[in-house]
């Protein structure tokens, strides 16, 4: 019982370490944005992926982020909709992945903001090689109905 909690209390703290420099991460990634200015109206549309004609990923590294800080709501793949969109505007903002992150409707800024998603994203998938963890890079919406349906079967 005692090595259980021991690794309890390891894997809690490896999450609070990658954690927190993920929050680093992104914090970085809104000083880029900030300077860079593409623009955002607030209309939520863009977490409506069948508008944009798009697929958003994520990392298991920013899907455990999400998971162990907000509640997933039921919600349908089929929808294509982002389950946290909540009255046109992102329920877990200070969460969302660096998809979300990055993502403007101003086509203007469609180039740039590639170049800027690639290099955060080597920012995180450093996080995996230097906490040597497990690495999915799979659809956001995909993910979230996997962890939905592993916590509803735990119940």
């Amino acid at each position: 019982m005692k090595d259980v909690l021991a690794n309890i209390t390891m894997v809690e703290r490896l999450d609070v370490n990658i954690h927190s420099e993920l929050g680093r991460i992104y914090q970085l990634l809104e000083t880029e944005l900030a300077q860079l200015n593409p623009g955002c109206n607030q209309c939520g549309t863009c977490c409506n992926f069948t508008t944009f004609d798009h697929i958003l990923y994520a990392s298991s590294i920013e899907i455990n982020y999400i998971t162990r800080n907000v509640e997933v709501p039921d919600f349908n793949v089929a929808d294509n909709v982002c389950p946290f969109l909540k009255d046109n505007k992102c329920s877990i903002r200070d969460f969302r992945t660096l998809g979300c992150r990055v993502f403007y409707c101003n086509p203007h800024y469609k180039e740039v903001l590639n170049d800027v998603y690639e290099k955060y994203y080597q920012k995180i998938r450093d996080l995996r090689e230097k906490y040597t963890i497990q690495w999915r890079y799979l659809p956001f919406l995909n993910q979230l109905d996997e962890f939905k349906s592993k916590t509803t079967a735990a119940t």
